[in-house]
């Protein structure tokens, strides 16, 4: 799966049944080069260069549960 397919999926918290954002980064271990965590943005699909002063969060690629057809859910349901 290319970075550019994450980017267009909404990441929605299972735990609570929220809306996060979108994947705006990454960022990868240099070592493994696998993504260590996943920079979410504000809820809207920005440019690169959109969106920098913009609050994002992060999230651990472990915390990841399911990457699905248009969305991706973080934590686990019902914990």
């Amino acid at each position: 799966m290319k970075f550019s397919e994450i980017q267009k999926k909404e990441v929605i918290d299972a735990t609570k049944g929220t809306f996060l954002g979108f994947v705006q980064d990454a960022t990868i271990d240099i070592a493994s080069g696998k993504i260590d965590s996943l920079h979410i943005g504000g809820g809207e699909r920005s440019s690169f260069f959109e969106g920098k002063d913009k609050e994002s969060k992060k999230v651990r690629l472990e915390d990841v549960t399911t990457i699905g057809k248009d969305i991706i859910l973080v934590g686990k349901k019902g914990s």
